[in-house]
């Protein structure tokens, strides 16, 4: 993490594994909010599916919070005992939500997926997305309304697809 974002609070946070819905556009999101600047470090994924295959996976950022679907939210944990309880909102969807208005895809990459009976014997990798690394910076999130977001694009859902997804991100206050 770069020396300007030590001094802020930082947080985790991981899905169940799960199975997004039919053709699912975005399956795990962070939504910042009105208290707090949200800056997401890295993002992460790792699937597995009935027959062994490779994925296109898209990071949305969206100007626009998404509505409805059938989401669960998934625990933020500070990385330090000492920070205050995170303000952005973690979701894994297995029903597809509205998405809001999109700005762009700001990643995209292909992902490999085993086979599940074979994902115990070592087959299981994740993609780890360094938004430093790549962009020099974190992708800010500076209001309620702005969505970072594993997407699949509406591709069709293969077979037995689960997914396991991971966000670490830093917020400091308005003021």
């Amino acid at each position: 993490m770069s020396v300007e974002f030590d001094k802020f609070n930082t947080y985790s946070a991981c899905s169940s594994a799960f199975t997004p819905g039919t053709t699912p556009a975005d399956v795990f999101s962070i939504t910042g909010n009105a208290t707090t600047n949200v800056y997401v470090l890295k993002m992460g994924i790792a699937t597995i599916q009935t027959t062994e295959g490779v994925n296109a996976w898209f990071v949305a950022k969206r100007s626009a919070a998404n509505t409805g679907g059938t989401s669960a939210a998934s625990t933020a944990v500070a990385n330090q005992s000492s920070s205050a309880a995170a303000s952005a909102t973690v979701l894994q969807y297995t029903a597809n939500p509205t998405a809001g208005a999109i700005i762009a895809n700001v990643w995209n990459g292909w992902v490999n997926s085993p086979k599940a009976t074979t994902a115990g014997t070592g087959g299981l990798q994740g993609v780890v997305i360094d938004f430093e690394t790549l962009y020099g910076k974190p992708i800010a999130l500076l209001s309620a309304a702005e969505v970072l977001a594993l997407n699949f694009n509406g591709a069709a859902l293969p077979t037995g697809l689960s997914v396991l997804a991971w966000v670490q991100w830093a917020e400091s206050s308005k003021t």
